[in-house]
């Protein structure tokens, strides 16, 4: 029996049609390693931030802005100045929270087992990363992150970049709400070192939970 044969013309299109689909995993494997690769290099970071909680059909429950910074490994501040005033300071694997407000200071062990949020996604390494969530590549800069374990505090999140720079962050809570955050981060700040996390308890300020060195 003779076998049929494609015309010439057609050649181009078969091949173009079965290595297209291919082109397309490469480059979005690439995209993924990228997303991977950036978030590694984040090392440290610094700047001003606003964040609004919002209900499950997207109405606003509240608004914070302040300061953050982080060095890695292990080394985070998160400073509110509206509308109240809260320190939150994490150094030598102690976490200390003050409100200054009410005058009051918690301290604490920082709970590595504990429950993974959205912020230890900039503290983490990228291998340990890649091991525990799927990636969906979304339109520009923007990767949907979904966590494949149980202890995640949230179901989903989006991260979006500025080329190398973090910029926004959209935690799906599992309980529905939306927690969206907006960085701005500041390039021009000086490096930090571990001396910018040390915390020291004011004068006249209650130190409500302590425990031992």
């Amino acid at each position: 029996m003779r076998r049929s044969r494609l015309p010439p013309r057609f050649l181009p299109e078969l091949t173009l049609c079965l290595f297209l689909p291919l082109m397309a995993a490469g480059a979005l494997a690439a995209t993924v390693e990228s997303l991977w690769a950036r978030l590694a290099a984040q090392d440290q970071a610094q700047g001003r931030f606003m964040q609004e909680l919002l209900d499950e059909q997207g109405e606003l429950i509240e608004r914070s802005s302040g300061a953050y910074a982080l060095l890695k490994p292990g080394y985070f501040r998160w400073e509110i100045d509206y509308p109240d005033r809260q320190q939150i300071v994490i150094a030598d694997d102690v976490l200390w929270h003050y409100d200054i407000d009410l005058a009051s200071v918690t301290r604490r062990a920082v709970d590595h087992d504990g429950r993974f949020t959205a912020l230890d996604l900039l503290a983490r390494s990228s291998d340990e990363l890649a091991d525990r969530f799927s990636v969906e590549v979304l339109d520009g800069d923007r990767f949907r992150l979904v966590p494949q374990f149980a202890q995640a505090g949230f179901s989903a999140v989006i991260l979006s970049w500025d080329e190398d720079r973090l910029v926004a962050m959209d935690v799906q809570q599992r309980s529905g709400q939306t927690l969206s955050l907006v960085l701005s981060p500041d390039a021009e700040a000086p490096a930090l070192t571990a001396a910018d996390f040390a915390f020291v308890v004011p004068e006249g300020v209650d130190l409500q939970t302590a425990i031992e060195n």
